[in-house]
């Protein structure tokens, strides 16, 4: 079953352009395997079929680096990342980045903690046990981040409030959105602007399995006296 799935997983990221070395792929597998093991205690995932987890969870992770590229000792932060998606699976991929994964749910930020260790990610990685707002009012994390990642979490309206905040000023927030996000997109437009941010650019996965899309946003000042 395991030689079957690490086969399945080298072809299909082959296929899409992601080439994986012999480590990112037991990394990978074993990711995949801790992923099912925990989650007959605690609610992890709602995927259990490996094709699935494969694309909509691994795939869908890095997919975004088809648009951007994470270089070295760039700072990530994954905001509400619950399993560990997408910013797990983009260290696996750019082991250099220094990652933050913030999580409220202790049960998930055990999970995190564990898995963290597992595939010996290293010391460039930190769990924080916090909801997101505190981190957008907390020093360490004002101002910090190359790049904000959201997946699955609230509206860009809602959002932007705790993400726009962590940005340094040339940084990117990714917001990982299903295809159909137009009235999304349009309600969250004043609000990023009465914040001092725009959307740079909305990019289409180019997995036609995903229904994947990437709102960017930026900060247009430096000014926080509306955050």
């Amino acid at each position: 079953m395991e030689i079957q799935f690490r086969h399945q997983l080298e072809e299909t990221f082959n296929r899409h352009g992601f080439p994986l070395t012999s480590k990112q792929i037991e990394q990978l597998t074993v990711y995949r395997s801790e992923l099912q093991r925990w989650n007959t205690h605690i609610n992890l995932t709602a995927l259990h079929d490996d094709t699935e987890v494969i694309y909509k969870h691994f795939l869908d992770s890095i997919s975004i680096l088809k648009h951007y590229t994470f270089v070295e000792k760039q700072a990530v932060i994954d905001i509400g990342t619950g399993a560990g998606f997408p910013g797990i699976v983009i260290k696996i991929y750019v082991p250099s980045i220094h990652l933050t994964l913030v999580e409220a749910s202790q049960k998930k930020v055990a999970f995190l903690k564990y898995i963290v260790s597992q595939l010996g990610l290293g010391p460039s990685i930190q769990v924080i046990a916090k909801r997101a707002e505190i981190c957008a009012e907390t020093d360490e994390f004002i101002n910090a981040y190359d790049w904000v990642l959201t997946r699955y979490v609230a509206s860009l309206e809602n959002s932007a409030r705790y993400c726009l905040p962590l940005l340094n000023k040339t940084g990117k927030w990714i917001a990982y959105k299903s295809k159909e996000n137009s009235p999304e997109i349009r309600q969250g437009e004043k609000v990023l602007h009465e914040l001092g941010a725009e959307i740079d650019n909305v990019h289409t996965s180019h997995i036609p399995e995903l229904n994947r899309s990437f709102v960017v946003v930026s900060r247009i000042n430096t000014a926080r006296k509306n955050l």
